[in-house]
């Protein structure tokens, strides 16, 4: 291989992790404009301003990353979805949509996006990627188990509390980061795998090289997409998941607002 071809295989075995604090983000007429109208109908159907200015904040993010990636405006994005694998229908991978600046629809971006509380997290790709962020458990979340693979009910029941809680919450972004990776989501259920099982690290230092963890995880390699834990925000938990994974890059949000 020569050196060109080792850093763009490099790259597409990256993923770029973009964290904001809602909080510290300030939204204007001028930032909602960028959004379609589809996102501003949803974001007016929410009840309560916080959960309002959380999706709102989250997708105009999403844009600005992507289009400072493309070199484009965020206004002028335009978004779809794939298929569902799974079944077939039109709830798939959300995508970039029509034609993009660069080389091809979207120049070859995958991206995800989740939030929780005040977090939003965005990954960004040149493969399927999924990632999902949610706030540590405040109450009892044991009425999930039964969605959980055996497995991991199994190894979730033996905690005491507040152990269970921590390991259900690792047990969910784990889950969703790798169905969105796979383009099913949660809707066709998550007890397919186990993704508990290896001890759990709470947090990952923003390094280059990425900790793999050994054991019952690596079976979510079934789905095509193995994950890894996030450097998360105090009181959260995050995955990622992207096939052959071996570098992740942070951007804390202050510097994309």
């Amino acid at each position: 291989m020569t050196s060109a071809s080792r850093r763009a295989g490099a790259a597409d075995l990256a993923a770029e992790v973009w964290w904001f604090d809602i909080r510290e983000v300030t939204l204007g007429p001028a930032d909602l404009a960028d959004l379609e109208p589809r996102e501003t109908a949803r974001a007016a159907a929410f009840v309560f301003p916080a959960d309002r200015h959380r999706y709102q904040v989250a997708h105009v993010m999403l844009r600005r990353v992507l289009a400072g990636l493309l070199g484009a405006e965020p206004g002028r994005l335009a978004f779809g979805r794939l298929r569902c694998p799974a079944c077939g229908g039109p709830s798939g991978k959300p995508v970039l949509a029509g034609p993009q600046p660069g080389e091809g629809t979207g120049n070859g971006l995958s991206f995800s996006l989740a939030h929780s509380g005040d977090a939003v997290a965005i990954a960004v790709a040149r493969r399927p990627v999924g990632i999902d962020v949610e706030r540590e458990a405040t109450g009892c979340v044991c009425s999930l188990a039964p969605a959980m693979h055996p497995d991991d009910t199994a190894l979730a029941e033996a905690l005491s509390e507040p152990e269970r809680h921590a390991a259900i919450i690792r047990w969910w972004v784990r889950m969703e980061a790798v169905l969105k990776c796979a383009g099913t989501g949660i809707a066709h259920g998550m007890d397919a795998f186990p993704v508990l099982g290896a001890p759990a690290r709470s947090r990952v230092p923003p390094g280059t090289r990425l900790p793999w963890e050994p054991g019952p995880p690596s079976r979510a390699g079934v789905a095509g997409c193995p994950f890894a834990a996030l450097s998360a925000p105090k009181g959260y938990q995050a995955a990622l998941a992207l096939p052959g994974l071996t570098v992740i890059r942070y951007r804390w949000g202050s510097d994309r607002q």
